[in-house]
């Protein structure tokens, strides 16, 4: 059977060889295609992972930069700050409590102690749900417990301290409730 030749069903006593019409079975034969087929192969499963917008290129170099980041991550604390007025003390007129929900802003302040570079060569980023710090040293990328109002945000270095404070106006689902 492996020489290539098959053996026909037949009663006479010759032996009735007979060469079989397909190619004889070799090393080469086992391969399941050729290499040409495996690289275009190859070229298209890259083709269909390839990034074709500018969303899908940003969120591939983000994951990429997460991933080959050395600087270290500072410490941060956040807290939350109420806008209290004499009504609200005195005459109780609003429903403010001491609780988180009556409260209008988040305050983020990130410790930077080995940071020796100015203000200037800091880069923050801001988004609705994220803050993205960047520094010679330090990098600290954070998911926020509640949106901001992008447009209503502060920051503020304090060099003897060496803290970044970052005061965000929270933007919540029912803010009109509470104030």
């Amino acid at each position: 059977m492996l020489d290539g030749t098959t053996e026909r069903d037949s009663d006479s006593d010759e032996d009735d060889l007979v060469p079989s019409r397909r190619a004889p079975v070799t090393p080469a034969s086992f391969s399941v295609q050729n290499p040409q087929q495996k690289v275009c192969q190859t070229v298209q499963k890259l083709k269909e992972n390839f990034p074709r917008t500018l969303e899908e290129w940003e969120a591939l170099e983000e994951v990429n930069n997460e991933e080959l980041e050395t600087r270290k991550r500072p410490e941060y604390r956040i807290s939350y700050k109420q806008e209290v007025k004499v009504e609200d003390v005195f005459l109780q007129m609003t429903n403010k409590t001491s609780a988180t929900s009556s409260c209008e802003d988040m305050t983020i302040t990130i410790h930077l102690p080995e940071e020796t570079c100015d203000v200037d060569r800091m880069e923050l980023k801001t988004t609705d749900q994220e803050v993205d710090l960047e520094t010679p040293i330090y990098r600290l990328k954070i998911p926020l417990p509640h949106p901001i109002d992008p447009d209503r945000k502060k920051a503020a270095w304090n060099p003897d301290k060496k803290e970044l404070i970052l005061t965000l106006r929270m933007k919540r689902d029912l803010d009109f409730v509470n104030f």
